[in-house]
């Protein structure tokens, strides 16, 4: 998640200092001085090289204004492309993971002497991927639709999601129990990994939201389990909905990738 915001954030500065870039292209040359005396303040154009010109503002206002807007914009360029620097070596640390690798580049009997701090994505994602599943049975009805992966699915739904994860290179299991506070085991759609942030998340699409006996007996059901287990909307839980007139879209779907997972 922490990189997805700091993604978005350069992807916003980078933009920012194209636009002052394009507004000071067309400012006038020069800057604005200003002085004041009893209160009164007086607006001075000085140019490269020449004395400098009285402004007034009555009948040159445009030049005044477009001569300060120019400094502003100038010194928004300063402090952007200053954060834009920094923000770029911490995406740089994140994805060299120097923390993670010195562990990896120790001498092997010294590894038995130290804990290690951090993993590397790769070490991470392979202990998820093997990861015992518990000895549950799944939940009752068909499942019928082969994704991309290969396995089955029991709606369009999920078949959808599936094929996105699966496109979009996300981790994920299909239906991994989870056992319920009150030791009841349910089966989320999906069990996804973030292999940027080393973040899990559960993902449930409630498909019958038009449908008020199906919003007592499985949404708010499901919902108020995991939250009383930790399991919280929009911290590690991914909600999706169908219903009646409204149907799952791919934009939704991708959407939650890019937000959760990417």
């Amino acid at each position: 998640m922490l990189r997805k915001l700091l993604s978005q954030r350069k992807s916003a500065l980078t933009k920012l200092i194209a636009e002052c870039k394009a507004c000071i292209s067309k400012a006038p040359s020069g800057n604005l001085l200003i002085s004041t005396s009893h209160d009164i303040p007086y607006f001075y154009h000085k140019k490269p090289d020449s004395a400098r010109k009285l402004l007034s503002p009555k009948t040159q206002l445009p030049l005044i204004s477009s001569l300060a807007k120019k400094e502003y914009y100038s010194k928004i360029i300063i402090e952007a492309e200053a954060e834009l620097e920094a923000l770029n070596n911490l995406l740089s640390i994140k994805n060299r993971q120097s923390i993670a690798k010195v562990y990896e580049n120790l001498h092997p009997e010294k590894k038995r002497f130290v804990k290690q701090c951090e993993e590397t994505h790769e070490a991470s994602l392979e202990k998820w991927e093997t990861m015992p599943e518990p000895n549950h049975e799944p939940e009752s009805g068909k499942y019928y639709i082969p994704t991309k992966r290969g396995e089955l699915v029991r709606s369009m739904n999920e078949y959808k999601i599936a094929n996105a994860l699966y496109d979009a290179g996300i981790p994920y299991k299909y239906e991994f129990p989870y056992k319920a506070v009150n030791g009841k085991i349910l089966r989320p759609d999906f069990y996804v990994h973030n292999i940027n942030t080393d973040q899990t998340f559960y993902w449930e699409h409630f498909g019958m939201m038009n449908n008020p006996q199906y919003v007592m007996n499985s949404f708010m059901y499901k919902i108020s389990l995991y939250e009383a287990g930790g399991i919280i909307p929009g911290k590690n839980l991914i909600t999706t909905f169908s219903g009646g007139e409204y149907e799952l879209s791919e934009e939704t779907i991708n959407d939650m990738i890019q937000t959760y997972l990417i």
